[in-house]
């Protein structure tokens, strides 16, 4: 901004030094007045003594001429008198009339001049004047000083439009690099596993984040089940896991899984609170839900306690990436594991739980913990298949292993080993626990109807034999056989009732059986 210029005694601009909060002239045009000043001064300086002085000398000397002229041949005054007058006259000439020009000058030349510039300056504020050229001119540029200004509020406007476009464009350039990225590290995901790490790799990239969990919803299940889970840049073994798992069941989502399933993607920034009960110190969330045959297949959140983490625009802008990486995934786990599920009951098939029931009895046997084998047998399958078919058997042997399913954990592992016998494996399971499930695999598929004929509903029982480890099964095999004797044990004493086998002797734990019509 200027300073004020007001005129002192004597009619000589000054500087107050008093800031002029009324207009600020560009740079440039005040450069450019700034630099005409000394050529203004010495233009007129130079008018004055190049052109005025001059003709005014030569106006006095000639009234002088002719003063004396007039005295010694028109009023026949003496010739020294006549001298004295011319010379007077002379003298006043120049005393009076070039100070009085010199001053006209400063007054009605110089010092308007200077005014205007002051007030283009915006140094001076416009005052009226009896000038009409200086009035007119101060009108003028009174107009140009309000489109300075318009213009200055529009440039100011055009910078930050500028600014914003050019944050957009490198946003934009970021996110279609990091989707690059995706595609890429997408392309060599070949597992679940794979997709996962390589999913928490490039989340952590753009979003760091404390806890970054892949969930997975089965068709028909109320429950999203924890696929993996990275804390801290670190993965989760799930199996060794001490504590208890997070639970995202159906009911009772958290926002941000239940947001990002109804939207495709969620995230939120700064908030006061926790907004996932399993993960009370996170203050920001970013979620987004993954496609596979069905919309919100798969999840994957992420969460930090940061409360101004950076934008989550590029993981929203390549969700469709992490989509068809995480379909690719799944479609390569079905694929491994047509070759391990039975066919008819979508179970394991008995080689492949023979291979999980090795390596839980060597983990059991590692970190000392618990693990029980159940086989389960359908009673009366013979009589089914001679009066209704072997089409009925087979659905009735489907029901029962969708009822024991239903039954059982995620962490539980079903197989079927031949005809109506299916083979159940309970990690982490001790033997009063062990003896509880299979009494409510029992009890669940003796109150289930299975319809065998048209309007026709008969009750299917099951006997279930059950060994644990330790004391029982040193190797697969022989927990399966001590399974396998309990078994025997069920279907000698009755049937429809579960055995458990402890030490060398079985015993019965759920003695009487309960027949329905």
């Amino acid at each position: 901004m200027g300073c004020s210029i007001l005129p002192d005694d004597r009619g000589v601009l000054k500087d107050t030094g008093t800031p002029s909060p009324e207009f600020e002239l560009p740079g440039e045009f005040a450069d450019a007045l700034a630099r005409s000043d000394e050529a203004r001064i010495n233009g007129a300086m130079d008018f004055f003594w190049t052109g005025l002085a001059p003709f005014t000398f030569l106006v006095v000397c000639g009234l002088s001429l002719l003063a004396l002229v007039l005295n010694v041949y028109l009023l026949d005054a003496g010739l020294s008198d006549a001298f004295v007058v011319s010379g007077s006259l002379l003298g006043a000439g120049f005393v009076i009339l070039l100070p009085l020009e010199y001053h006209l000058v400063r007054a009605r030349i110089l010092r308007p001049i200077e005014r205007l510039e002051f007030e283009l300056l915006g140094k001076l504020p416009w005052r009226p004047e009896r000038d009409v050229l200086l009035g007119s001119l101060r009108r003028s540029v009174g107009e140009v000083r309000r489109a300075l200004r318009s213009m200055d509020s529009d440039l100011r406007l055009e910078r930050e439009r500028g600014h914003d476009l050019q944050t957009q464009l490198h946003d934009r350039a970021a996110a279609d690099a990091f989707a690059d990225q995706v595609a890429e590290g997408m392309r060599d995901a070949g597992s679940v596993d794979q997709f996962a790490a390589e999913a928490a790799r490039l989340v952590n990239s753009i979003w760091p984040s404390d806890d970054l969990l892949l969930l997975y919803r089965e068709e028909g299940r109320d429950e999203l089940d924890i696929v993996a889970w990275e804390h801290a840049g670190v993965p989760v073994d799930l199996d060794l896991f001490n504590g208890e798992l997070p639970s995202y069941r159906w009911a009772s989502l958290p926002v941000p899984v239940k947001e990002a399933l109804r939207r495709g993607f969620y995230s939120e920034m700064g908030l006061p609170f926790s907004q996932d009960s399993s993960f009370p110190q996170a203050k920001s969330f970013v979620a987004m839900s993954l496609e596979h045959r069905a919309r919100g297949a798969g999840v994957i959140l992420a969460s930090t306690a940061q409360a101004d983490p950076p934008s989550a625009e590029p993981l929203r802008r390549s969700r469709p990436l992490f989509s068809v990486g995480f379909g690719r995934a799944m479609y390569a786990q079905e694929l491994s594991e047509a070759a391990i599920r039975d066919a008819m009951t979508g179970a394991f098939t008995y080689d492949h739980f023979l291979a999980i029931v090795r390596h839980e009895v060597a983990r059991a046997t590692r970190y000392t913990r618990s693990v029980a084998c159940a086989l389960i047998d359908v009673d009366g399958l013979r009589r089914v298949n001679s009066e209704h078919g072997s089409v009925v058997g087979d659905r009735v042997i489907t029901e029962v292993a969708q009822v024991v399913g239903g039954a059982i954990r995620s962490s539980d592992s079903l197989a079927r080993v031949s005809g109506g016998r299916l083979a159940l494996l309970l990690p982490e399971t001790n033997e009063e626990a062990s003896e509880v499930v299979a009494e409510r695999v029992r009890r669940r598929v003796q109150e289930h109807p299975f319809i065998v004929a048209r309007s026709r509903v008969e009750r299917i029982t099951v006997s279930v034999g059950v060994a644990v480890h330790p004391p029982l099964g040193v190797t697969a095999m022989s927990l399966v056989d001590a399974a396998e004797r309990a078994l025997t044990e069920a279907k000698r004493d009755g049937r429809n009732r579960v055995v458990v086998a402890r030490g060398e002797k079985s015993a019965v734990a759920t003695l009487e059986s309960r027949q329905t019509a």
